[in-house]
């Protein structure tokens, strides 16, 4: 894929003179009139193999700028050559300093420029495919292979940084744990092959029941993890109603024939400023999960209990 090079404040002929140079080579070009642009967010940095900064005069800002673009995600690997006259040449250590690789003059010809500078920028698009293939590699290992949906490691993130963000912003967070009932069953009857095409189409039914903002999690097993931003005890438990529903009306599609399986949901929700914490957070999903598994399966429990109805109509038996 063609990564791009951005060219900074082109007030020097050369620098528009070797764009031509530049796109022959395969690389797209981005031009704008100010440095600032190297400290936009919406600058996409990992797909950057170099940056070329016309020097303009002021070089204590020039300096700082470039030292604030070095400390932006994925810029360690780029390439950022100044071209200007005499006195960023007299500064060129200084500039080397704050970030810059090169200092050339801008008195050289494009096609000379060309040649220094296409070592660095071949250096910047390896780094940036090794950097993409790094994002994939990570990005898989936070996957589960069986079903394509975050893992247990990658819901352990989620779950501490929405724990984080509901501290701060003062919003309650749920959390849902299911597991499939007597799903060794399925396995005794049908072999593994099958569980494992079960399993496959129960991620699914739970993803198609979430919120797009919502994070659905194979724990392992046949057991999931559903965590739900911004939702109270209402919302929690009508969101494991609809899932519920969702599996009770379903006939999982085996090679064997079809099946039905039901399933049990454990709901648990926590406020700011009242045991908000991961631990107390899942510990109780688990509670929930484990009371509705003692009570006959098949149905929806949220734990801690009503204090002063634990047969609330939220908690009881849904066949």
């Amino acid at each position: 894929m063609p990564t791009t090079v951005l060219i900074a404040r082109p007030l020097w002929p050369v620098l528009r003179r070797v764009a031509p140079f530049l796109t022959a080579a395969g690389y797209c070009i981005e031009e704008t009139s100010s440095w600032s642009r190297l400290l936009d967010p919406q600058l996409p940095c990992l797909k950057l193999s170099g940056v070329l900064l016309g020097e303009h005069g002021n070089a204590a800002e020039e300096m700082h700028l470039i030292r604030r673009f070095r400390e932006r995600d994925g810029t360690v690997g780029v390439p950022v050559v100044l071209v200007g006259g005499l006195s960023a040449l007299l500064r060129a250590d200084k500039f080397r300093a704050a970030g810059a690789d090169e200092v050339i003059s801008a008195d050289i010809h494009p096609e000379s420029l060309m040649e220094k500078i296409a070592p660095l920028l071949r250096y910047g698009s390896l780094y940036q495919s090794l950097l993409s293939a790094n994002r994939a590699l990570r990005d898989q290992a936070m996957l589960d292979d069986l079903t394509g949906l975050p893992n247990r490691r990658r819901f352990s993130m989620d779950l501490a940084r929405n724990v984080e963000m509901a501290r701060r912003i003062g919003r309650p967070l749920s959390c849902i744990i299911v597991d499939i009932d007597d799903f060794k069953k399925v396995n005794d009857a049908y072999g593994h092959p099958a569980g494992d095409d079960v399993i496959r189409q129960f991620g699914t039914m739970l993803s198609k029941a979430k919120r797009a903002y919502d994070t659905v999690a194979r724990l392992g097993g046949d057991e999931f993890a559903w965590l739900l931003v911004d939702a109270d005890r209402p919302q929690a438990l009508q969101a494991a109603g609809r899932a519920h529903e969702i599996v009770k009306e379903s006939v999982f599609v085996l090679d064997p024939g079809p099946v039905r399986v039901t399933a049990t949901f454990g709901v648990s929700s926590v406020f700011p400023g009242v045991d908000l914490s991961a631990e107390y957070l899942v510990g109780n999903a688990d509670r929930a999960l484990y009371w509705g598994k003692e009570s006959g399966k098949n149905v929806i429990r949220f734990y801690p209990v009503n204090k002063g109805n634990p047969n609330a109509a939220a908690d009881t038996h849904l066949s």
